[in-house]
């Protein structure tokens, strides 16, 4: 008899789902197998099923996934805000909210993406697609402003590293003054873009 279609779904979300967490508050290195089949509540032959390359891949679907969902709710803020400014503006506060209700909060990308560099290049190729992924609306919505092509990307690079590094920053030093900082600083890059400075 097969296996139900809408458990082996079930069980795949959840292992991503709980992936991404551990990804988020810990990185790779920390994040054990074990771990994940304990918190998902899956068992080992689901996860070989579904990744058979084990932890990396895995990993690699969660940071996809993790990139993806950062996206989407970034390219609705895009969609939806007066300005690019004042998307980014909401979306840093909301990283400083998240981080002021859970310190271990932060960048679902990043504490993987900080070791693959070294570890593994598969990660770190995730890692860099959800990066660019987020460059490009930025860019994009920069365009629509009236922002030439080149420029948007040096600028959407810009304001996604400043970004990336506040959040790095104030989650490190348990002070969210680097995120403010970061706020004003692209605002004020992006505003100046936009009007054409």
């Amino acid at each position: 008899m097969p296996d139900d279609p809408a458990v082996e779904v079930a069980s795949r979300t959840a292992l991503i789902r709980t992936m991404r967490t551990l990804l988020r508050r810990q990185g790779y290195a920390a994040t054990g197998l074990k771990q994940v089949l304990t918190a998902s509540g899956i068992t080992t032959g689901s996860l070989y099923h579904h990744f058979p390359g084990g932890k990396q891949e895995l990993a690699e679907a969660a940071i996809a996934a993790s990139g993806r969902s950062v996206g989407a709710a970034l390219a609705h803020l895009l969609d939806t805000s007066d300005s690019c400014a004042d998307a980014i503006a909401a979306w840093t506060d909301a990283m400083a909210a998240a981080l002021a209700v859970d310190p271990l909060d932060g960048c679902p990308v990043m504490p993987a993406a900080v070791e693959a560099v070294h570890a593994s290049d598969p990660l770190r190729r995730a890692a860099a697609a959800a990066f660019l992924h987020w460059r490009d609306l930025v860019a994009e919505r920069l365009g629509r402003e009236g922002v030439a092509a080149g420029e948007a990307g040096e600028t959407a690079t810009a304001v996604v590293a400043l970004l990336e590094g506040a959040l790095l920053l104030s989650r490190t030093t348990g002070d969210p003054g680097a995120l403010r900082a970061a706020r004003r600083a692209a605002v004020g890059l992006l505003s100046r873009r936009a009007g054409g400075g």
